[in-house]
């Protein structure tokens, strides 16, 4: 197949999306199909085909951005030269449904959920507003002005972002009154094990325990080694493993992905499973956790990517 990978743009998560699109690169073209890596706000020169496109894929990792859009016209016209473009964009337009809104006007055929699934799960309020407290627990949310020394302690983080990106944990109000606020969710902050659990094509994959070493999961922790223990199968019951695909397939339906997603939950001392948030393009870096919970079923990573073309395809 002829297939353009889309990546980076205006995102604060462009060089995870890279890390990505390299990976989903080389493994695609391993198996056979042509590839070519494209930055959303890349300034490519057109060309006629992907045929020749696909002869100067090395020339266009030189090419410059332009850093007041996010997506050339450039892009988006080479785009309509593959078989499918497979979206490894994190963060900005391209998670939160922008980007599916303009390859779907445009009749570009795309990998992953379609535009009203992805702007859901980029909005964690209204993603939680979907879930029912009786299937997932829910952490308690404050207005900004409904703050004080009771409620701590609390995570502050941007109500549309993802890679953990601008979260904070303020421990009494000096430091929250620090914290810039806008278009920020608080909660109450949860304490337990931190599990994520990829779904693809309706079927959950084995729970990952994600163990960190020092501090919290975040941006550091989630695409550098060393920092965190991934752990996959975890060690848990039947029982929780059993709870937590249910969990993850519920969250996956509610939202209304079509595709293929992955949902982080926290369980506490009693085994009660807490929604934290659910992702519509999980990472696909060397150590993103949905390549992982597929190898353990047996996908590895070329099966995983060759799997969201064919279901993406029959959307």
């Amino acid at each position: 197949m002829k297939i353009i990978v889309l990546f980076g743009g205006l995102s604060p998560e462009a060089e995870v999306s890279a890390s990505s699109a390299k990976q989903i690169s080389e493994h695609l073209e391993a198996a056979g199909h042509q590839t070519v890596a494209l930055n959303l706000n890349g300034n490519y020169k057109q060309v006629a085909d992907f045929e020749t496109l696909y002869e100067m894929k090395e020339d266009l990792k030189a090419v410059s951005t332009d850093k007041n859009v996010e997506i050339t016209p450039a892009t988006l016209e080479l785009a309509k030269l593959a078989d499918i473009c497979f979206l490894a964009t994190h963060g900005g337009i391209g998670e939160n449904g922008q980007l599916q809104v303009l390859l779907e006007l445009n009749k570009i055929k795309f990998t992953g959920n379609r535009f009203l699934s992805t702007a859901v799960a980029m909005d964690k309020t209204l993603s939680k507003r979907l879930m029912r407290e009786n299937k997932v627990g829910l952490a308690k949310e404050y207005h900004a002005q409904e703050v004080s020394e009771a409620a701590f302690p609390l995570v502050v983080k941007p109500n549309a972002s993802g890679s953990s990106i601008g979260v904070y944990f303020p421990k009494n109000m000096d430091e929250f009154n620090q914290l810039d606020l806008t278009d920020a969710l608080i909660e109450q902050q949860l304490f337990g094990r931190e599990f994520s659990v990829g779904v693809i094509d309706g079927v959950a994959l084995p729970p990952i325990e994600i163990v960190v070493t020092k501090g919290f999961y975040d941006y550091q922790s989630k695409y550098n080694t060393g920092f965190v223990q991934e752990i996959c199968p975890s060690d848990i019951s039947n029982a929780l493993d059993l709870k937590l695909r249910a969990a993850a397939q519920y969250c996956h339906e509610q939202i209304g992905f079509e595709v293929y997603s992955r949902a982080e939950f926290i369980v506490d001392q009693e085994e009660k499973i807490w929604f934290i948030e659910s992702n519509s393009i999980p990472g696909m870096t060397p150590t993103s956790l949905l390549p992982q919970e597929a190898a353990v079923v047996g996908m590895n990573y070329t099966a995983l990517c060759e799997k969201i073309i064919e279901l993406s395809l029959k959307l």
